[in-house]
This record gives structure tokens, C-alpha cells and sequence, in this order.
């Protein structure tokens, strides 16, 4: 696996070394861009079209009914169709850009998405959420990686209690999720599916590290911890 890019610059020098961390933190920056890019084109113009075509619908409805009270029941099934449409849109929205986490910062928003999930699941979540300063990038990536470690939890784990720690420490940032549940042999990475493999990727992308601690019968403990500091991309 290549470990560094190597790039030759136009004044006839030697080539010039780029470490991969730094590359990938920058690519990982570059893709919340486009991700807030199409969030703000899906909001925009996709919306405004499907709002164009609801508009319609409900001027054109009254006189066909008048006409055709049969074709005015397509177009009340077709008004159902938008409808379900400008919803599939918000849920695509909210996925590339969750909303609390535009609107109230990281810790506002975790600490949401561990109140729905306890009210949901029935299972405890304690939190202790800092106002910690990381790059949107790297925001994301603790958001998504509470949110698929909670999912875990509520579909694998068996677990009670559970909790979720995020704090400044030294010149970066520590997530910590845990809970008391079944367990599984973490060493041998038997259990490694998508979802943790996923949340691997996504720390290491913003130059951070992901820990998986966990034995059978003895919970499970994920420690992140990433570089602190604003955004360099723009």
C-alpha cells in the first residue's frame, strides 16, 4: 500500500513527497464541500421544482374533477407521489448533511442523537459532550461514528447502558463510546463488518486513530481521537 504521494514540480527540481494522512484529511475536507454542495442543490433547485409541480397539480385538481372525477383521482395518487418524493429528498438531505449538526454545533447534536436513540431502543445513554473545536470534516466523522456505534448497540450489543465521551485532550480531540454489553473477541477483528471497518476509514481520512476494545461478556469500548484545529480547505 502506498504510503506517500510523489508529485514533480514544473521548475525541473526533484520530485516532492506529500505524506498520505495529509493528503486524505485534505480529500476527506474536499468531500464535505461537494457533500454540502448537493445538499444545498437538492434543497434548492430540486425542491423548488417539486414545489412548482405540487402547485400545479392543486390548480389543475378542482377543474378536473369537475371534468373527470376519475383522471382527478390520478392526479390526487400523482400529488401523493411529490409528496413522498419531497420527503425522499429531506432524507437524503439530512444524510449528507445532518441539521443539528449544522445548526447546533457537535455536541448539541450528539447529544440528540443519544436522547432518540435511549427514548428509542429503551437502553441507557449517559453523555459528557465538550465544545470542542475539529474541522467540519472531522465533525462528521465523530457524528457518524456515534450514530453507526449506537446503531450497533441497538441491534448487536444486548446492552443496558451505555455512553458517550467527548473531550479536548492535549492538541487533539477524544470520542469515547461504550456500553455493557455481550461483547465479542476484538483482537481477532472476527466482528470488524462494515460498520466498524466504516468508522475506521472515516477517522483515519481526518488524521485521526480509531481503538476497538472489547471480550466477550465484558462490553465494548470505542476510543477515537483526532487532531484538533480549524479547516485548511476552502
Amino acid at each position: 500500500m502506498a504510503t506517500e504521494i510523489r508529485m514533480k514540480p514544473t521548475d525541473g527540481s526533484g520530485p516532492v513527497s506529500l505524506p498520505l494522512p495529509a493528503c486524505r484529511s485534505c480529500q476527506e475536507q474536499v468531500r464535505v464541500q461537494e457533500r454540502e454542495y448537493l445538499a444545498r442543490e437538492l434543497h434548492d433547485a430540486l425542491g423548488s421544482l417539486l414545489m412548482s409541480a405540487k402547485l400545479d397539480i392543486a390548480c389543475i385538481e378542482p377543474e378536473l374533477a369537475r371534468i373527470s372525477p376519475a383522471a382527478s383521482g390520478h392526479l390526487r395518487h400523482l400529488m401523493d407521489i411529490l409528496n413522498q418524493a419531497m420527503a425522499l429528498k429531506r432524507r437524503i438531505i439530512d444524510g449528507l448533511e445532518p441539521p443539528l449538526l449544522l445548526t447546533q454545533g457537535l455536541a448539541k447534536a450528539v447529544a440528540r442523537l443519544a436522547q432518540n436513540f435511549s427514548s428509542a431502543s429503551g437502553i441507557e445513554v449517559t453523555t459528557s459532550l465538550a465544545d470542542v473545536v475539529l474541522p467540519a470534516s472531522a465533525q462528521l466523522a465523530v457524528y457518524r461514528l456515534a450514530e453507526e456505534a449506537l446503531t450497533n448497540i441497538g441491534k448487536y450489543a444486548g446492552a443496558s447502558r451505555s455512553s458517550i465521551t467527548l473531550l479536548a485532550a492535549d492538541d487533539g480531540v477524544q470520542v469515547e463510546v461504550a456500553d455493557d454489553g455481550v461483547g465479542f473477541h476484538a483482537e481477532a477483528g472476527e466482528n470488524f463488518g462494515h460498520g466498524l471497518l466504516g468508522m475506521k476509514h472515516r477517522i483515519e481520512a481526518c488524521g485521526g486513530t480509531l481503538i476497538v476494545e472489547s471480550e466477550p461478556g465484558r462490553g465494548t469500548r470505542l476510543r477515537a481521537r483526532l487532531p484538533a484545529g480549524s479547516d485548511a480547505v476552502h
